[in-house]
């Protein structure tokens, strides 16, 4: 797309009417050099979309990665270590909750 835009900005720019006799008129000078404005525009447009994407590497994706993998995979191991916590936590009360009046002292001491 960029590089279709580009040849459009090179037609435009080089754009010249058929002219009946050897003079322009005034409407059509006019028409040529807002045409070749406009072209300059497309060539100036996609080389700041050249530019941004360039950049868009350093200034979004690596960031990106980085907070995925400091932030998120710190929050994915937080996560994991409490549920083991809670999965151990439950298997223990539900032990103590099975055992009847006459177990001995040391199963409820654990």
């Amino acid at each position: 797309l960029s590089a279709a835009k580009r040849k459009f900005a090179d037609s435009l720019n080089e754009f010249k009417f058929r002219c009946i006799g050897d003079a322009e008129t005034d409407d059509e000078i006019c028409i040529a050099k807002s045409l070749q404005e406009f072209a300059t525009v497309l060539r100036n447009l996609e080389d700041e979309r050249m530019r941004m994407i360039e950049n868009a590497s350093e200034v979004l994706i690596t960031p990106l990665e980085k907070f995925r993998k400091e932030q998120i995979g710190a929050a994915k191991d937080a996560k994991k270590k409490y549920d083991k916590e809670t999965e151990k936590y439950c298997g223990v009360l539900e032990k103590h909750l099975n055992l009847s009046s006459k177990k001995k002292e040391s199963q409820l001491q654990e």
